[in-house]
């Protein structure tokens, strides 16, 4: 999945919730079909399915077998999304630990060939940014990567509720690389995706704790001035 397709997704995801929320599409009433919806907003079947799935999660839309797609509700309270937007890059992190540490376990035991060529895509991207020193490619490589690592569970509510929250991580770790970007000689990345190839659930709980433990230590500098 490329950078610009998940850009997109976005873009869709907060068109149609604004639409939502404005009454264009009241509650009870029903989407226009996808060929509609594609031809509108100018973006592919895959771009729409994966909006409409994120926004039945937050509960703004029904997905009925057979019949269509209805407008739920309303949501008084803001979305999902937004509320992680707003979160502290703390609570971020808070977030991402108890995320990770499942993803990777699962994604060991159920990756496929195909979950492990998207994953050597991303991460050569990272690397290969990294090396040029141009660090906003690598964060978006490295928020991918872990997009990617989340499909490969195989459990598409996990995968959807990550990439959600994969906007907020991806601003919160904007914060952290401002103080400290990762280094051109960590290879934490790689060995994740080495122990996930292999199947190491253990080991790749490991590295993510490995991983996780360096954000931290950026995050205790900042919080105290050091």
């Amino acid at each position: 999945m490329s950078i610009k397709h998940q850009r997109l997704v976005e873009q869709v995801i907060d068109h149609l919730r604004q639409q939502i929320q404005t009454k264009v599409y009241p509650v009870g009433s029903r989407l226009p079909p996808e060929p509609q919806l594609m031809a509108q907003l100018g973006v592919g079947r895959s771009t729409i399915r994966e909006a409409i799935r994120a926004l039945a999660h937050e509960g703004l839309l029904e997905v009925r077998q057979g019949d269509g797609t209805y407008v739920r509700t309303v949501t008084t309270t803001e979305p999902l999304a937004v509320r992680l937007r707003q979160a502290r890059v703390q609570e971020v992190h808070e977030v991402r630990r108890a995320l990770e540490l499942e993803i990777v376990a699962l994604a060991a035991s159920r990756r496929s060939d195909h979950d492990l060529e998207i994953m050597r895509q991303w991460l050569t991207a990272r690397t290969t940014a990294l090396e040029d020193g141009d660090v906003t490619v690598a964060l978006e490589a490295d928020i991918e990567l872990h997009c990617a690592i989340a499909r490969a569970t195989q459990n598409e509510m996990l995968s959807d509720l990550y990439r959600i929250f994969a906007v907020t991580l991806r601003d919160a770790l904007g914060v952290l690389w401002d103080v400290a970007s990762p280094s051109r000689a960590d290879h934490s990345h790689a060995d994740l995706v080495a122990a996930i190839e292999a199947g190491d659930a253990e080991r790749a709980v490991a590295v993510t704790r490995q991983i996780l433990a360096h954000h931290e230590a950026t995050i205790y500098r900042s919080i105290n001035g050091e």
